[in-house]
């Protein structure tokens, strides 16, 4: 017998080709986005790390304002830890374009190269991998720096620079107009000399603690440092010195001068009194005077030692690995695609396994009286179970299969995997092919597939042999619902509706998960979009320029600042936080300033971000010196380059201990020509304008993949299950046809009701959607991205996405007409008794 079932799965296979080609379509396309997103997330994660490792990728980095001795370095190194100078010289090359140099790194961040090879020769250097990849520069191709020109010898990353952000506080990596080079030690010390670059020498250094201390001892350390203007040659720096912290030399020789004078008056005195007993009244004077300055001095010292002391300390800034937003980038990215694979491949199981028990049900109800005929032949219930589990099992199998198999060819998880490396700077990974993402993709589908179909397939065959012989359907619940006078049509289509409403649930939950997916990719698209137009919108300013070494006087035509880097953590990352201080005449931001260090203006970025809102206190965390700041929200400002925080100008001076007038910022709506040596860095509105749109670029492959994906799934699940809506009525629309009617009113009668579930089912999911993913998925949307903005969706936007389901419904429906056409009145005399 089972031989004889056997044969009939390849006709039933055959009869219903589309049904099951449509199931193992929807199969495949599920498991392939499913598998390649899930598998290229891991791929990214895994790999990323591995290489790191290899690269012996730093545990931190601290900057200082001097370089250290050979005594400190020499301190720190003996306690255990291991150091590394991650010195670095920035050039302007073609006008616009800025290339970090490095020397060659030989123990920590090590270069990986994935071209060529190290530089060395005195005019090679290597060149990071996404800086020579936008640019279309290659092995042997050359580089003007300064005046001198050098050939790539090699491409390559470093772990460091994961993300390429030429700041830590930048928002996106703008690799088009910034990289990264590698020289050689004497190559590095040739151009340092020359004095060419865009800016003054900036001095980091790398270290592993070996477990020898922890970053907070290792800090505990560095804070220790100090200097002198005795260590430093840079002309800027020794002018800066003389005229601020060079003053406190001035104030102590001049006491000192005024103390050593005191003290010769006395001894003179006291000599003269030997001889002459008529002056010990003015030895004495001179004697007290001596004391007077004395105790002077020391009080003067005192004070000299409590305002210049905290100047003059060596540590700019420390950053523990895991607060880097350079390092790990790309894995931390990823790390949420991997979430929402996870999430898609359950919701769209679900969706899988319901499609495939209306279908199971289907057959079974249309070979009733087969299934009668054999129980009546002696063919028992279990063989029937086998049969009927077998073929979509198959075809769950298969399908999830070839999805799967898909996933790990090019056009799967290398595929998603180019997003990360046409962003970050990656070095070359191979394609993990990991265990559970095989089980999910080959073994899950059968599995859901063979409880589901058993579910329902024991159900069905549980009826008595006499009422599956005469095909005896169960009368349908919905014609005891009471829907008054109407016009018969109507009435129809609402009674169809009922009867089939099984079917038409699964109408909406397919709706429902596509709508989900195209609601995602529309969120990821508002998100680029806002950021494209609000970065460029809300930088008001030309030029913003960042002092390492002020002038006397501020640049004619620029306005002067005062900005703090501060801290704040959110889904365990670090971000910064910019304290700037300004003043009421600064035209380049829409701020609301208060009379009060307390009270605080706040970017919109902010406020989107973290969740702040106008009342609300914010607290900042100045890791430097260990002290935390705490403000109340007087108002929001719509800001959503960086994360600001604005104070008055002179408020913020008196806060963070700064003297009258001192500033580290100049905003100018023009270039003001300031000495590249004066500045740790030039951000302009090009600038800007530039890395506005690296969002759009980056993500416009996954917004298209996910949108198609949604569109497909939403169309296969539509036409299956209306195609089935039409298969339980053949006998019924044959009957009417029978009574003349014709096809256009038979479209009426069975098809045309099916717009009133699609037309409910988008209004309800597209704004259930977006409500379900604001609420799980916005709070840690680009988690590991310094940016805030506001994702609320345009009106044009909901009606696109409602347009687009209406069009697919009329073109699905336009396809069944043709099913219906094809229904003969013969079909009755096939199920007569």
């Amino acid at each position: 017998m089972q031989k004889v079932l056997r044969k009939r799965i390849f006709r039933d296979f055959k009869e219903n080709l589309p049904r099951y080609l449509a199931l193992a379509f929807l199969l495949i396309l599920s498991m392939y986005m499913v598998v390649s997103v899930v598998g290229a997330a891991e791929t990214v994660m895994r790999g990323t790390t591995t290489e790191a490792e290899k690269q012996n990728v730093e545990d931190g980095q601290f900057s200082l304002f001097v370089p250290m001795k050979e005594s400190e370095w020499d301190a720190l190194t003996d306690k255990g830890i291991t150091l590394e100078k991650m010195f670095f010289l920035d050039y302007a090359v073609d006008g616009d374009k800025t290339i970090r140099v490095f020397r060659n790194r030989t123990e920590i961040n090590t270069i990986a190269i994935c071209a060529g090879k190290l530089a060395q020769a005195d005019d090679e250097l290597v060149l990071e991998r996404q800086y020579a990849e936008k640019n279309a520069i290659h092995v042997g191709d050359t580089i003007v720096l300064g005046d001198r020109t050098y050939k790539v010898s090699g491409i390559g990353t470093v772990p460091d620079y994961d993300s390429p952000l030429k700041s830590l506080s930048d928002t996106s990596c703008d690799s088009l107009n910034f990289g990264l080079a590698f020289v050689t030690d004497e190559v590095y010390t040739t151009l340092q000399k020359e004095g060419k670059s865009a800016k003054s020498e900036e001095y980091y250094y790398a270290y592993k603690l070996n477990d020898a201390m922890t970053d907070d001892e290792l800090k505990a350390e560095l804070k220790k440092l100090s200097f002198s203007s005795d260590d430093v040659d840079d002309v800027y720096f020794q002018e800066y010195w003389d005229r601020t912290l060079g003053r406190e030399e001035e104030f102590r020789d001049g006491i000192n001068e005024l103390a050593d004078g005191a003290k010769e008056l006395a001894e003179g005195l006291s000599e003269l009194t030997d001889n002459n007993p008529a002056l010990q009244n003015a030895a004495d004077g001179a004697s007290d005077v001596q004391d007077g300055m004395q105790e002077l001095k020391d009080e003067t010292e005192d004070m000299l030692d409590e305002i210049f002391t905290a100047d003059a300390d060596n540590l700019l800034s420390f950053v523990a690995a895991e607060d880097n937003v350079r390092i790990h980038a790309a894995g931390d990215d990823v790390a949420m695609n991997k979430t929402i694979g996870m999430i898609a491949g359950v919701l769209l199981l679900v969706l899988i396994a319901y499609v495939l028990s209306v279908f199971v049900v289907h057959s079974i109800d249309q070979e009733s009286a087969v299934i009668g005929a054999l129980y009546a032949l002696g063919v028992k219930r279990k063989d029937l179970m086998k049969h009927y589990i077998l073929l979509p099992t198959l075809i769950s199998l298969i399908g999830g299969a070839i999805g799967t198999a898909l996933a790990y060819t090019r056009i799967g998880v290398w595929y998603q995997m180019q997003d990360a490396y046409n962003y970050y700077s990656l070095p070359d990974i191979a394609v993990q092919v990991l265990p559970y993402t095989i089980i999910y993709g080959v073994v899950i589908p059968p599995i859901i597939c063979l409880i589901v179909t058993s579910l329902v397939i024991r159900k069905r065959l549980s009826r008595p042999v006499l009422i599956l012989l005469k095909n005896e359907q169960k009368a349908a619940t919905g014609k005891d619902v009471k829907l008054g006078n109407m016009k018969f049509m109507k009435l129809f289509r609402i009674r169809q509706i009922l009867r089939e409403r099984r079917t038409a649930l699964t109408v909406l939950f397919g709706m429902f998960v596509s709508i989900l997916l195209l609601v995602m990719s529309m969120e990821i698209y508002t998100y680029c979009h806002a950021v494209q137009d609000d970065y460029v919108a809300d930088t008001k300013f030309e030029y913003m320029y960042t002092y390492k070494y002020p002038a006397e006087q501020v640049p004619d035509g620029g306005y002067e600042a005062y900005a703090k880097t501060l801290k704040k953590e959110i889904y365990g990352y670090n971000f910064d936080v910019t304290v700037l201080g300004i003043k009421e005449n600064n035209p380049f931001f829409d701020v609301i300033l208060s009379d009060s260090a307390d009270k605080v203006t706040i970017s919109s970025s902010i406020s989107y971000k973290y969740g702040l809102k106008k009342g609300d206190v914010i607290t900042l965390k100045d890791e430097e010196n260990g002290k935390i700041y705490a403000f109340e929200i007087e108002a929001v400002t719509q800001y959503a380059p960086s994360f600001m925080v604005f104070l008055p100008y002179d408020k913020a001076l008196d806060l963070f201990g700064e003297q009258e007038d001192y500033y580290n910022v100049v905003f100018a709506d023009h270039d003001l020509g300031v000495e590249g040596g004066r500045l740790y860095s030039t951000l302009t509105r090009d600038d800007v304008k530039k890395a506005a749109g690296i969002f759009s670029d980056q993500m416009r492959s996954m917004i298209i993949t996910i949108g198609a994906v949604s569109a497909l799934i939403f169309a296969i699940v539509l036409y299956l299950m209306m195609k089935v809506m039409i298969d339980r009525s053949s006998f019924s629309i044959a009957l009417i046809k029978i009574f003349g009617y014709r096809n256009k009113e038979v479209k009426k009668m069975y098809l045309d009701g099916n717009f009133y579930i699609v037309l409910i089912g988008a209004l309800v999911s597209i704004p259930l959607a977006k409500v379900l993913l604001d609420a799980t998925y916005e709070p840690q949307f680009v988690p590991n991205i310094a940016c805030g903005v506001d994702k609320s969706f345009p009106a044009w936007l909901y009606l696109a996405m409602f347009a687009g389901v209406l069009v697919l419904y009329f073109i699905i429906n336009h396809l069944l007409v043709r099913k219906i056409k094809q229904m003969l009145p013969a079909e009755v005399l096939k199920n007569r008794e």
